[in-house]
């Protein structure tokens, strides 16, 4: 094999001036100059192997690290129109919108093409963010190259090369500038100067969607440089907001608990000071149209902490934890809740409907929707969702077929909810089972077809619903395929139930003989008080001078003294008379 064949990694593409020397020539003109040619070789070689390939080295890495924290690789496909993506702009702002709708261009097929338009537009004019801007304009030829016929309803951009040339080198100057101020403010040791360095650069990178960059920054502890509450407040914030957007839960996890913590210190200790403060006003006369800023750091902390408690519902839902979902979102002041935020007040009130109609009880639910729990939160957060209200009704009334109807309606559009898409058939699976088992309480057969018109169901998801309560034994029953009926297993004992009669008639007994002990009672003139009702009756009376000869006869009979010698199942008899 020749030498001309293998291929020379230290080879620039450059033509060679001779012929290849041996090695034993190669060494014996060694010197001075050898090395100087070696050293141009090296950077020529660096330059065409190392340096163009960066580029591409990061654009790759960038897009790995977007789909992990994009979760594209969730297999979810819906094909209906569920939502308006025009509708979620006006919904939400910010980077809510950009998570909702890249969510819904990855996993609906038929609103691809109007998610893309719409992010390209929301990218070019509110943000610096040109790395996923070619990402989407790819993907928005792509989309409308594979069909022949489309339909969209926003009119379709043109590639604006020139902005995407000037926003990315103005964007990489001023992150030049940014980093060589941040590191001369640490170094100088200021706090407050290096904490606005840190929020500048933060806010750097967020506009760029560099979302890694900025939790890494704030990583850096940012803690020790916040001096003041308003300052440590936008810190927790800013820190929440990116962990969504960026899809790190186990950091989102952590910062909420700290957060949560140290927002209801400072909770408290706002409570302190004012109350302090009404009483320095009562005493010294204070002028009350003096400004204060104990109402305005009251605000900050109120809205944090519901910000606080809905990244912790989100957190919850990924978690499974359902009825700690329902407990969450009822203490959260919504009124405090910014109304374009990731979650909307609407969709706490959604994801408490489903958690709780898959984990309370008939009772507890007759409760939420009566108000009379949680002081009709329920009912205040579905003020804008209707339909969602008549499904947990329709529920709580045994009406579950309009139930069912409800929840196939809504079914696309919340598997198109970022946040709930992974939990909406495991919630709709639990809200099944319970209102299968529910149906079939009164009955010990009953056949399948009755069953299914009544549920709004077919007879293969009826008997998949009933085979998965039979494996988790919540129900005992027989299925008769062939006849189509199901039949109910009594499980129930028969000394057990002969001792609950038992005792049921006991106390029938017991009440019928004091009844009659109260008429005789009664009939000889002889009433019967408490011992409560004697001593507040005696202590009324006590500085009464005269007394009358009826009450003086009464105050010996509070204990029936006058029946002490019948016998002592008797005697528990009359004790008992003062409560009927």
């Amino acid at each position: 094999m020749s030498n001309d064949i293998l291929d020379d990694p230290m080879d620039t593409g450059a033509p060679s001036s001779g012929p290849l020397v041996a090695s034993g020539e190669s060494s014996s003109s060694s010197g001075a100059g050898g090395a100087e040619e070696t050293i141009p070789a090296v950077v020529r070689f660096l330059e065409h192997h190392v340096v163009e390939k960066i580029p591409a080295l990061l654009t790759r890495s960038e897009e790995k690290r977007d789909k992990e924290n994009f979760d594209e690789v969730y297999d979810l496909t819906v094909t209906e129109p569920a939502v308006d993506v025009e509708t979620i702009g006006c919904n939400y702002d910010g980077n809510a919108f950009f998570l909702r709708a890249r969510f819904i261009a990855k996993h609906c097929s038929a609103l691809k093409a109007d998610a893309y338009i719409a992010l390209i537009n929301y990218l070019k004019e509110n943000t610096k963010d040109t790395t996923h801007y070619v990402a989407f304009f790819n993907e928005l030829e792509q989309e409308l190259g594979s069909k022949k016929e489309y339909k969209v309803n926003f009119q379709i951009p043109v590639k604006d090369t020139k902005w995407v040339d000037e926003t990315s080198a103005s964007w990489q100057v001023a992150l030049d500038n940014l980093q060589i101020e941040y590191k001369r403010h640490k170094d100088e040791g200021v706090k407050e100067s290096t904490r606005r360095a840190m929020e500048d650069l933060f806010r750097h990178f967020l506009v760029a969607g560099k979302t890694e960059e900025a939790i890494r920054l704030y990583s850096r502890g940012i803690r020790d440089y916040c001096t003041q509450l308003k300052h440590s407040i936008n810190m927790w914030m800013n820190w929440i907001e990116v962990s969504i957007c960026g899809n790190d839960w186990g950091k989102l996890e952590s910062i909420t608990s700290t957060a949560f913590r140290s927002l209801k210190d400072a909770d408290d200790a706002e409570k302190n000071n004012q109350q302090q403060q009404r009483g320095e006003n009562a005493t010294y006369l204070v002028d009350q149209s003096a400004p204060m800023t104990s109402p305005s750091n009251r605000q900050l902390i109120e809205t944090a902490l519901a910000k606080c408690q809905a990244a912790q519902v989100i957190l919850k839902l990924r978690n499974h934890r359902y009825s700690d979902v329902l407990e969450t979102v009822l203490v959260i002041k919504t009124e405090c809740l910014d109304s374009k935020w990731y979650v909307t007040s609407s969709d706490l009130g959604i994801y408490s409907v489903l958690c709780a109609m898959a984990t309370l009880g008939r009772t507890n639910l007759k409760k939420l929707v009566g108000g009379s729990d949680g002081n009709g939160t329920i009912r205040k957060l579905l003020e804008s969702e209707p339909l969602f209200f008549d499904m947990l009704t329709c529920y709580v009334a045994s009406r579950f077929g309009r139930c069912f109807e409800i929840m196939n309606s809504v079914k696309n559009r919340l598997l198109l909810d970022p946040f709930i898409s992974r939990n909406v058939n495991e919630l709709f699976s639990k809200i099944r089972q319970k209102c299968v088992v529910q149906y079939l309480q009164p009955y010990s057969t009953i056949k399948m077809d009755t069953m299914c018109q009544a549920l709004g169901t077919t007879i293969s998801e009826l008997q998949t619903t009933i085979v998965e309560l039979a494996e988790e034994k919540n129900v005992q029953l027989r299925i008769d395929q062939n006849a189509g009926i199901i039949r109910m297993v009594d499980t129930t004992d028969e000394s057990a139930t002969l001792r609950k009669v038992n005792d049921t008639c006991d106390r029938a007994i017991n009440r019928a003989q004091s009844l009659v002990w109260k008429a005789a009672l009664a009939s000889g003139n002889i009433h019967s008080i408490s011992d409560k009702e004697s001593r507040q009756k005696r202590k009324n009376q006590k500085d009464r001078p005269d007394r009358s000869a009826f009450d003086e006869d009464m105050s010996g009979v509070d204990d029936f003294n006058v029946f002490e010698a019948q016998q002592q199942e008797n005697q528990r008899l009359y004790d008992e008379l003062g409560d009927i």
